[in-house]
């Protein structure tokens, strides 16, 4: 019983990013000599392959879909894609599917992910797990009440629906908490050169987050984001991020993570594209 976890396939970043003074030795290097674009889509066949000779139950996208939502042909792109796949692909949104400007989670944004992925927040059952999908730049952006409090509520009403103890695991865009000591394994206390707390929740949010989870068992958080790999934990929730499909930022390559649920355990390995 698989799941198959991509993540940040953001076609249009290499582009965009190819001449920035921060990625741009890093992007060339991944292109190896091919165009941005092409890059990006022979990635996608990789995944595809991948889909093609495994049988997972779904796949589950986590995130910054596309680069940036007023380029047509990347979306084009990621449909065709899709188009392709014959299992269910659950998608929720990154913060580059939800606004022109990937820090700022707008109406515009939220209306255009609606529009072509569907619910940004939703839940289902796996397996004696309940799997429940998050818009996390909801979170990373809560001045605005509004769809700050009304993805509050859809927890809230979900979890009123489970017994105490029921397990939960959680997929979302941005981790909400980094441990610090976790980022100092890998020899920096910062990530891409901005301290932790510029890709976690705010204190205040990550602690009223766990809360609303106290009486229930979150096993594990699946994240994207950061483009790399890290596994981080709050108190016992394991928080995994996983490297990006489209452009790696930090050490590891791009690729894909199969979850897996075998004689009551679960297990999530990293694989390269």
């Amino acid at each position: 019983m698989s799941i198959l976890l991509i993540t940040d396939t953001q076609l249009g970043m290499a582009l965009k990013n190819v001449n920035s003074e921060q990625w741009s030795p890093k992007i060339l290097k991944w292109l190896e000599n091919l165009e941005p674009s092409e890059k990006e889509l022979q990635n996608l066949n990789k995944i595809l392959k991948v889909i093609n000779e495994n049988n997972f139950e779904f796949i589950v996208h986590a995130g910054d879909i596309v680069n940036e939502i007023d380029k047509s042909n990347d979306l084009n792109n990621y449909k065709n894609f899709i188009n392709k796949i014959d299992i269910d692909i659950h998608h929720i949104p990154g913060n580059h599917d939800v606004g022109l400007d990937p820090n700022n989670l707008s109406k515009e944004g939220l209306d255009f992910y609606n529009k072509n992925f569907g619910k940004d927040f939703y839940n289902f059952s796996w397996n004696g797990f309940e799997l429940i999908f998050l818009n996390s730049s909801k979170f990373m952006n809560y001045s605005n009440q509004e769809v700050y409090f009304e993805q509050i509520e859809f927890i809230e009403n979900t979890l009123k629906n489970f017994s105490p103890g029921k397990r939960l695991i959680i997929f979302m865009h941005h981790p909400p908490f980094i441990d610090k000591k976790d980022i100092l394994k890998m020899g920096s206390d910062r990530i891409h050169e901005k301290d932790i707390s510029y890709w976690m929740f705010e204190e205040k949010i990550y602690t009223d987050f766990f809360n609303l989870f106290e009486n229930y068992s979150v096993d594990y958080i699946f994240t994207g984001h950061l483009h790399i790999n890290l596994e981080t934990h709050f108190n016992d929730t394991k928080i995994i991020a996983t490297s990006a499909v489209g452009v790696p930022l930090g050490d590891d390559p791009s690729g894909y993570r199969i979850i897996d649920f075998e004689n009551e355990n679960l297990s999530y390995n990293f694989f390269e594209i």
